[in-house]
C-alpha cells in the first residue's frame, strides 16, 4: 500500500482548525498526523504565523511545520454570510479546535453551544489562556504568561538567578498536547453516547500540571523548590559535568549506580565515607561532589568519558546542540527529520502507528476554498 493510499488511523474525522500560531495549530497537527481531515480556517489575511521566520522559499517555515497535512480556506467571520458558511461547516464535522480569547465566539455567534445546537455531536475543543471561566478568563495569555504564572520559571535556571523561560514554548505546546489527548478522548465517548462535548483548556492549568516533583515538594516539604540549575533537586549526582572539552551527562538515581560511577572514576572512597556515601549526605554537599567529579574528569574527553561511564553502566549522555540533535547520528537513525513532496525539510511526528501519515505541505491561504461549496452539499453528521 502506498502512502497516499494508505487510511490514517482518524481517517473520517473531520477537523475545523479555527486556531491560530501555535497551542491550537499544534493540537490539530497532531490529528492530521494521524490522518484526520484538517480544514485550517483563517481571515482573509491569514494566521499571524505566516509572516515569523525563517522563510522557506517565501513561506513561514514555523507556518508550514504546524499547519501541515492541512487544507486551508479563508473566512471573514465578521461577515454574516461567512458565519452562516462556518455553521454549515460545523454541521458537517466531528471536531472544532479554537484558542480565541474567551467570549469572541459568542460575539461572533457561533460559541460553543451555538455550534453544538446545530450539531450535537460536535466537539469542541478551547485552547486559551486561564479557561473559559473565573477571574482570568479574558486575560491575553502567551506562552511566557503560562510559564512565568505556573511557577515553571521559578525552577529553571541557575541557583540565585533570574526567573528563566525554558527554551521551548511549553505554554503553548504542553496544552496542545492535552487538546489532542481531551480530543480524542471525547471522540471516544461520543463512540458511546453520540453526544459531543465542549473540551476548555487552559493554559496555565496545563503546566501546573506538570510541576511533577517539584509540586509535590512545594505540597509536602516546608521550602518552597528553587531553581538548581541542570542539577536534580533530589538526586545527587544527576547532572551534567564539566570534562576538558565540554560537558557529560551522569545520572545517578540510586546507590547502585553511585558505585558504579565512583569505581569508574577510583573514588571507590566515598563509598565508605559518611560525607557521601547516602543521598542524603551528597545532597548537603551538592557543590562539594560536584567538585570531587569534575577534578576527576578533568583529564577526559567528552568521547573518553562517555565510553568510561557506558563501561560501567552509568547512565550518561553528551550535550548535543540543535545542529547534532537533528542531524547527527542517532537523529538519522531516529529519522527525526522528514522531507516533503517540495523538498521543505521538517520536524517527523514520534507517533509512529500503522495509521499515521506522512506530512503534506501546508495550504496556502486559501487554497482549497473552491471545495467549501463540495463540502456544503454532503449531508449534516447529525442527520441520517
Amino acid at each position: 500500500m502506498t502512502e497516499s493510499s494508505k487510511q490514517g488511523s482518524l481517517a473520517g474525522i473531520r477537523v475545523l482548525d479555527m486556531s491560530r500560531v501555535l497551542a491550537g495549530p499544534f493540537c490539530s497537527m497532531i490529528l492530521a498526523d494521524l490522518g484526520a481531515e484538517v480544514i485550517k480556517i483563517e481571515t482573509p489575511w491569514g494566521d499571524d504565523s505566516r509572516t515569523f521566520g525563517p522563510d522557506y522559499n517565501g513561506d513561514s517555515a514555523y507556518y508550514r511545520l504546524f499547519n501541515r497535512s492541512k487544507k486551508g480556506i479563508t473566512l471573514n467571520l465578521k461577515e454574516e454570510a461567512d458565519v452562516e458558511v462556518l455553521k454549515s461547516l460545523a454541521q458537517r464535522a466531528d471536531v472544532i479546535v479554537e484558542n480565541f480569547r474567551p467570549g469572541v465566539m459568542e460575539k461572533l455567534g457561533i460559541s460553543p453551544d451555538t455550534l453544538r445546537e446545530l450539531n450535537p455531536e460536535l466537539i469542541v475543543t478551547s485552547i486559551s489562556g486561564f479557561g473559559q471561566t473565573g477571574s482570568m478568563s479574558k486575560a491575553p495569555a502567551y506562552d511566557l504568561v503560562a510559564q512565568a504564572m505556573s511557577g515553571i520559571m521559578s525552577v529553571t535556571g541557575w541557583p540565585g538567578g533570574r526567573p528563566t523561560r525554558v527554551g521551548v514554548s511549553l505554554g503553548d505546546l504542553v496544552p496542545g498536547l492535552y487538546g489532542a489527548i481531551g480530543t480524542l478522548a471525547a471522540l471516544q465517548e461520543r463512540n458511546r453516547t453520540n453526544v459531543g462535548q465542549h473540551v476548555d483548556l487552559a493554559m496555565y492549568d496545563s503546566l501546573v500540571s506538570i510541576l511533577e516533583s517539584v509540586a509535590m515538594r512545594e505540597l509536602y516539604e516546608e521550602e518552597t523548590p528553587t531553581a538548581v540549575g541542570s542539577d536534580h533537586a533530589m538526586t545527587v549526582p544527576f547532572s551534567t559535568y564539566k570534562v576538558s572539552d565540554g560537558e557529560v551527562v551522569i545520572a545517578v538515581l540510586n546507590e547502585k549506580l553511585f558505585a558504579c560511577m565512583a569505581q569508574a572514576l577510583n573514588l571507590e572512597y566515598m563509598l565508605d565515607d559518611e560525607r557521601y556515601n547516602t543521598n542524603e549526605a551528597r545532597r548537603a554537599r551538592r557543590e562539594e561532589v560536584r567538585g570531587i567529579i569534575e577534578a576527576a574528569l578533568s583529564d577526559y574527553t567528552v568521547e573518553s568519558a562517555l565510553k568510561l561511564f557506558q563501561e560501567h553502566g552509568v547512565p550518561t549522555a553528551p550535550v548535543h546542540d540543535l545542529k547534532e540533535a537533528l542531524h547527527g547520528d542517532v537523529g538519522t537513525e531516529r529519522e527525526v527529520l522528514f522531507t516533503e513532496s517540495d523538498g521543505f525539510q521538517t520536524l517527523r511526528s514520534p507517533l509512529r502507528l500503522t495509521g499515521s501519515v506522512d506530512p503534506q505541505p501546508a495550504p496556502q491561504l486559501g487554497e482549497h476554498n473552491s471545495l467549501i461549496s463540495d463540502w456544503l452539499e454532503e449531508p449534516a453528521r447529525n442527520q441520517t
